[in-house]
């Protein structure tokens, strides 16, 4: 859908009004326009399309990113803020490190199964920082029940996928009317839901009940300050605070972390320059820490190119505008639905020439990160005060899997059965959080040193943690 988008931007300029139905769109091609209204006008773009599905339906109506705006949301999002903002993540480190060293061995000893380690490594990161439970089985309740809650809510947040949420008043009829299937799904989804809320909670809780010694978690910190006064809404909001962790930045990482693969299995060149620098600065006995990223500015510039070359939410987030408007001369009605679109904006020939070759050295400048090239977390976690909560944590985990990753592996195409090199075309898959379609590449220990390092540093510390 973003790519059509992007055609009628080609054909009518940077902000584009469509009808569909009774609802005005309005597409943002252009930085420049989205910061204007986005970032500068926030107050008035910060309202949610309502989503009868997910929110009514399903019963998501205290997820804060699918909340409108008003005091509730401003309640949530400061819950969270409290325990991930850009200070705040640094405590969660150890976790990083440790689950990118069970990845590391788990590609290690299962490289054909990549694309799922990816995506456990940070579902068990999410875990132990939000509940301070440790998992490491993909087969495990916890992560088999966040996955498919996850699912859902991706399946259904899909605009057009059904039809209640273009006809609100559709929600009432009953579930066995013909026709009525989706009100069944919502109720096998809303069960789903309540599990993915609850269960991994009320396992902190009953751990916390009992005495017993628990990891700090952001579930933990929240039970541990109830007030007194409304103490039953406070552990209702909890619930839903670390809920919502997990659906900011499990999906979105493991997708960066995909895409980044994509590109190394493309482009050699840009790995041997990136593990060079690594190996110059942090040498071949040890694996990359937190502490090392300052020295780290190539390394950077990739994770930079691996937000921008394919954006996890390459048509981004809508927000619904609360009043009329007008820019440039153009009229925006109240209850337009607003898309920065992402891929439009990080595919901008001009703040990037040569967009859609991965060039991380677009971003340096005599060996140095170039602050006169527009970041790309500008546009890929969004804007204004809809901008991805999950962000700071994001950007945490996706250095430490890079760092470790590239420390220690070479990554390369499939070989066919004379050995040679097989092209791999990025293809990625439609909906609002888009990933790469699984594809095949070959992954390596560099030296049989770099497989020792793994072996010694791998899955057991987390078996143990």
């Amino acid at each position: 859908m973003w790519l059509k988008f992007e055609e009628h931007c080609q054909t009518y300029g940077d902000l584009v009004s469509l009808r569909i139905l009774d609802k005005t769109m309005i597409l943002i091609r252009s930085a420049e326009l989205a910061s204007e209204l986005l970032e500068k006008r926030s107050s008035i773009y910060s309202d949610r399309v309502r989503l009868p599905m997910v929110v009514e339906l399903m019963g998501w109506d205290r997820t804060f990113s699918l909340m409108p705006y008003g005091p509730q949301w401003r309640q949530y999002r400061r819950a969270f803020h409290q325990h991930f903002n850009q200070l705040a993540v640094h405590k969660y480190r150890h976790i990083h490190v440790r689950e990118s060293r069970a990845l590391l061995r788990r590609l290690l000893e299962q490289p054909e199964d990549f694309y799922d380690h990816i995506r456990l490594a940070f579902i068990t990161t999410i875990i132990a920082i939000t509940y301070g439970i440790n998992v490491t089985d993909k087969n495990d309740k916890l992560v088999t029940v966040s996955e498919a809650a996850v699912e859902s809510v991706n399946l259904a947040v899909v605009p057009g996928a059904f039809l209640v949420d273009f006809v609100p008043i559709l929600k009432y009829i009953p579930a066995w009317f013909p026709g009525a299937g989706f009100k069944r799904k919502a109720e096998e989804w809303r069960l789903l839901k309540d599990r993915f809320i609850n269960e991994p909670f009320d396992a902190t809780k009953e751990a916390l009940h009992k005495g017993l010694v628990m990891p700090t978690s952001v579930a933990g910190s929240l039970l541990e300050n109830l007030p007194l006064d409304g103490a039953e809404e406070a552990e209702l909001l909890a619930r839903n605070v670390t809920a919502i962790a997990y659906i900011a930045g499990a999906d979105s990482t493991a997708s960066a972390i995909r895409i980044l693969f994509l590109a190394l299995v493309a482009q050699p060149e840009v790995q041997k320059r990136a593990q060079a620098e690594l190996d110059a600065v942090v040498g071949n006995s040890r694996l990359p820490d937190f502490s090392d990223r300052p020295q780290l500015p190539y390394l950077e510039a990739v994770i930079k190119e691996t937000l921008r070359w394919l954006p996890v939410a390459p048509m981004g987030v809508p927000h619904v505008a609360s009043e009329d408007d007008v820019i440039n001369g153009y009229f925006i009605p109240k209850g337009a639905v607003v898309f920065g679109l992402t891929w439009s904006i990080l595919q901008d020939p001009v703040a990037y020439p040569e967009p859609e070759k991965f060039k991380p050295e677009r971003f340096l400048k005599d060996g140095k990160l170039n602050p006169e090239v527009r970041d790309p977390r500008m546009a890929a976690f969004g804007f204004g005060r809809r901008i991805c909560p999950g962000r700071h944590l994001s950007d945490e985990a996706l250095y430490s899997a890079a760092s470790s990753l590239l420390s220690v592996f070479d990554i390369g195409p499939p070989l066919n059965e004379r050995g040679e090199p097989i092209p791999v075309i990025p293809q990625m898959s439609a909906g609002v959080l888009s990933t790469p379609l699984p594809f095949k590449c070959t992954i390596k220990p560099r030296s049989k040193a770099a497989e020792q390092l793994i072996r010694e540093t791998g899955i057991d510390e987390v078996l143990i943690g």
